[in-house]
């Protein structure tokens, strides 16, 4: 049994989407071949337009048995050697949810102290690393607490965290880059919805060391717009 799996969040009817989508594929079945076991790898397509809760939703019930479980969005550009520095990422913080992207400047604090982790409040963010024990928690937690119209999924993520006090954290670099930041499927559009610092498409994760920052990372908080708050109930 692989220790690892893999879902990606796809909206099929978006052109850019069904682009970027077949290239991370590729991508990734390119490095799944030297893997030993392979590494599952599921597309959740949102064929219905249900919106971007419910497909994640079934994203994270992809997982499986593997004891780690990677969701991706359909719109990002991967590093060099991806799955073998997941899994590098990952016997560093067993135990957390992690991301494998942020935008926040507290990335550029962790750089310039030589770290490899930014601790947040939350997990926003198109890469995620879950715990698989931790996923059943989370959409139990969530049922029962947010309202199931609330569309946005990555503030369900940071909403449980928060509220479970829960640590997660942010690799550094950004393991990917985001490449949908005008082509948001919720209108979230920006010039900022890009990683702070990118690794680069060429280069390997392999040759961070990820036990710099381990014991005291530089911490960041994550907002929650007050109106978002309104769809939780204690």
């Amino acid at each position: 049994m692989s220790d690892l799996s893999i879902a990606i969040q796809h909206t099929p009817y978006r052109a850019e989407r069904r682009k970027w989508a077949q290239a991370m594929i590729e991508h990734l079945r390119s490095e799944n071949r030297s893997e030993n076991p392979s590494i599952p790898l599921a597309v959740i397509r949102d064929t219905r337009r249900e919106g971007c809760w419910p497909t994640y939703r079934r994203t994270l019930e992809a997982a499986g048995q593997a004891s780690h479980h990677l969701v991706l969005q359909d719109d990002l550009r991967l590093c060099k050697d991806f799955i073998r520095s997941v899994k590098e990422v990952i016997r560093a913080r067993p135990e957390n949810v992690i991301a494998l992207y942020t935008n926040t400047r507290a990335v550029l604090t962790a750089r310039d102290r030589g770290e490899s982790w930014v601790e947040r409040s939350g997990a926003a963010g198109p890469a995620v690393i879950w715990p698989t024990d931790l996923i059943a928690e989370f959409l139990q937690w969530q049922d029962r607490h947010i309202d199931r119209n609330f569309p946005w999924d990555d503030v369900r993520v940071s909403m449980w965290l928060m509220k479970t006090s829960k640590r997660a954290f942010a690799t550094v670099p950004s393991l990917i880059q985001h490449l949908g930041c005008g082509f948001s499927t919720l209108g979230l559009n920006g010039p900022s919805k890009v990683a702070a610092w990118y690794i680069g498409d060429d280069r390997s994760a392999l040759e961070i060391d990820w036990s710099q920052g381990l014991s005291s990372p530089v911490k960041d908080s994550t907002h929650i717009h007050p109106e978002w708050w309104e769809h939780f109930q204690e």
